[in-house]
């Protein structure tokens, strides 16, 4: 795909467009960069994804042949100028349910296009009150490769769900 394309997706979909001034890397724990690619600085746009979200996505690109080489989408609670600043038990037990649901429905959407995952780690069931991450690694037989992860802290009411899509 080329940025050009990604961009008139992105406007056709209402996002706002975000334009750092700076370069973000993206770890190589993330996208590998085998290739060494060099990257021009991320398209960033952001839209809600609702009821409960906004999404953000990172295009990282060449630009050579103006060609994306990884996709990253990060999901946040969305917030709005009704929310609290403090929450209770229950809005933070509807908010991690949001976000387990939402991990739930990206992991099986992945297993459905690309097989079952080569890696998986998930902490959440074994960590208190320390950050968790929660990941899972796909490798696609056409080369589409993905990464979801999502950070938690349940005592703080933390929680971000991000998933990177490239092709080798």
């Amino acid at each position: 795909m080329k940025i050009n394309r990604a961009i008139a997706f992105e406007k056709k979909n209402k996002s706002r467009n975000f334009k750092p001034s700076y370069f973000i890397d993206i770890g190589e724990s993330i996208y590998p960069n085998k290739n060494n690619y060099k990257f021009e600085i991320a398209k960033t746009f952001k839209r809600k994804d609702k009821p409960k979200f906004e999404l953000e996505i990172d295009y990282y690109y060449i630009s050579g042949d103006s060609s994306v080489k990884v996709i990253l989408y990060q999901w946040d609670k969305l917030t709005t100028k009704k929310a609290n600043t403090f929450e209770d038990d229950k809005t933070k037990s509807t908010m991690f349910n949001n976000f387990q649901t939402k991990f739930t429905q990206l992991s099986d959407s992945l297993t459905k296009h690309l097989g079952e995952p080569i890696q998986k780690n998930i902490e959440q069931n074994i960590t208190t009150d320390e950050t968790f991450r929660d990941d899972l690694k796909w490798k696609g037989q056409n080369g589409l490769n993905a990464y979801r992860f999502m950070f938690g802290n349940n005592r703080n009411g933390y929680r971000q769900i991000r998933l990177a899509i490239y092709k080798d």
